[in-house]
């Protein structure tokens, strides 16, 4: 059975959920559905609307222009209650009835915490205050990786200039007294560390401290070794582009090190021969060749032992194979597949 007051020229506001009202457009109530009355008191058709919301003037704007449209009308509308103010998506309709020439308005008021746009804005603004976070966050990364640049290239200038400065010290501690072998030693020592300086200084160089690339360094340190033996004219070298970790670089300078020393003592006789060093990249990863045109190894293999301990030890360190050939002379070949996937991610 519908309420008295419910129904206006068959309009039945009841199946409404949400509280409806219909009014003439100076604000007297007419009729109301059972939500209006539990929202807006049960006395609701004894007030004037417009005494219950807290801007007149805009709520009466707003039920003109949907009393003069024949489409509904969308606004907002905030209503004075018993303990607080509570805002309203508000639905505005004109309505005529038979019975009287008065321009009659219906108005649905839904309140906004079911409105889904204003769970939708919610869920943007929480969305930009996280966005906004990753921003301060990833500034203070970008912050951070700067200075750590920064104290990395200090690093390494300082490790540049240890050994420049223990160079000095070995060259200094010679004297004309020395014996063979401890001369011996001083040069062994200067050869690697003129050796680990290249590599250093080519990082030092480089933007990137973890990729080096073959031609920033290997040229110099054969070429370095060869002219502590005068042997500068007697070397050819043929360096191709590659790409490795600062651990292999360094190691394969030591390892390059010593293979164009032994070439030079014991590959090589007066002045004659020629030692031939070559890098060159295939599909099965990097070639490292030295190769002279003296005697070959031979029984000499032990007396080299000394430096090929060395070379296998740092080929072991970076995953590479040695492999020495008696081929017209002696051939020493490495091969190795570079770890700068895992360097540089």
């Amino acid at each position: 059975m519908t309420k008295p007051g419910a129904d206006v020229a068959g309009l039945d506001l009841e199946f409404l959920q949400e509280a409806a009202l219909v009014m003439s457009l100076d604000g007297a109530v007419r009729r109301a559905n059972s939500a209006a009355h539990n929202v807006l008191g049960r006395n609701l058709l004894q007030k004037n609307f417009f005494d219950q919301v807290m801007t007149p003037e805009d709520v009466f704007a707003f039920l003109s222009r949907a009393g003069r449209s024949t489409s509904s009308s969308l606004g907002v509308i905030e209503v004075r209650l018993e303990t607080e103010v509570k805002r309203y998506r508000s639905l505005a309709a004109r309505i005529r009835p038979e019975e009287s020439s008065e321009t009659l308005v219906i108005l649905r008021l839904i309140e906004v915490k079911d409105d889904h746009f204003s769970v939708l804005n919610r869920r943007l603004a929480e969305m930009d205050r996280v966005l906004l976070e990753r921003v301060r966050e990833n500034a203070l990364l970008k912050e951070a990786l700067a200075e750590n640049r920064v104290l990395v290239r200090e690093l390494q200038h300082r490790v540049k200039n240890n050994i420049q400065q223990m160079l000095s010290l070995i060259r200094m501690s010679r004297t004309t007294r020395s014996s063979a072998e401890v001369a011996g030693f001083v040069a062994t020592a200067s050869q690697r560390l003129r050796a680990m300086s290249a590599v250093q200084e080519a990082l030092y160089q480089n933007a990137n401290a973890r990729i080096l690339s073959s031609q920033d360094f290997l040229e110099q340190v054969v070429q370095g070794t060869a002219s502590g033996f005068g042997g500068s004219d007697r070397i050819k070298v043929s360096i191709a582009e590659g790409k490795m970790t600062a651990e292999e670089a360094h190691c394969l300078s030591l390892i390059a090190n010593e293979l164009v020393t032994n070439a030079f003592k014991y590959g090589l006789s007066g002045t004659s021969g020629t030692v031939s060093v070559s890098f060159t990249s295939s599909s099965e990863g990097y070639l490292f060749e030295v190769r002279d045109d003296g005697p070959g190894f031979g029984e000499q293999t032990e007396t080299r032992s000394s430096g090929l301990m060395l070379v296998r030890a740092l080929c072991r360190q970076i995953g590479a194979s040695l492999e020495l050939n008696d081929n017209g002379g002696a051939n020493a070949l490495i091969q190795f597949s570079s770890r700068t996937d895992l360097a540089n991610p």
